[in-house]
């Protein structure tokens, strides 16, 4: 099992991160995710992200604390070349007009794409984190 994992500060209250997060709503606002499709709330809730190049990415939310402000979900179906996927996402607050964002995943893949899927999430997570601080700002 393949592990990644970002984590930044950002100028963002904890609360006002978590629940622009733990909404599962809207990724499209602060990430490269060009629109995205959410069923129901809490655990279980299905979201269908799609990519700029027309790309689906299928996930389901298997729990959302908010008194821990962690949630986590998997994909099920997409177009990376990994099994196995399960995303952990994190905010603490660090003090009343800051917060840090954790987020990591786990996924199998060949040996031959793994240092490439790596880079692409661990990229991702940083796109997002800094987008969702400039978004929550605006």
């Amino acid at each position: 099992m393949t592990k990644v994992s970002v984590s930044k500060q950002i100028n963002v209250p904890a609360k006002k991160a978590w629940e622009a997060l733990s909404s599962f709503r809207g990724i499209e606002n602060y990430s490269p995710i060009a629109s995205s499709t959410t069923s129901g709330e809490g655990k279980g809730a299905t979201r269908t992200c799609v990519m700029p190049d027309g790309a689906k990415i299928n996930e389901i939310l298997n729990f959302a604390d908010d008194d821990k402000m962690e949630m986590q979900y998997i994909i099920t179906d997409g177009p990376f070349p990994v099994t196995n996927y399960v995303s952990d996402v994190k905010v603490t607050a660090v003090d009343n007009t800051n917060s840090s964002v954790t987020w990591k995943c786990d996924f199998d893949s060949s040996s031959e794409v793994q240092e490439d899927m790596k880079g692409l999430f661990g990229g991702f997570y940083n796109v997002i984190i800094d987008n969702l601080e400039t978004y929550l700002n605006a």
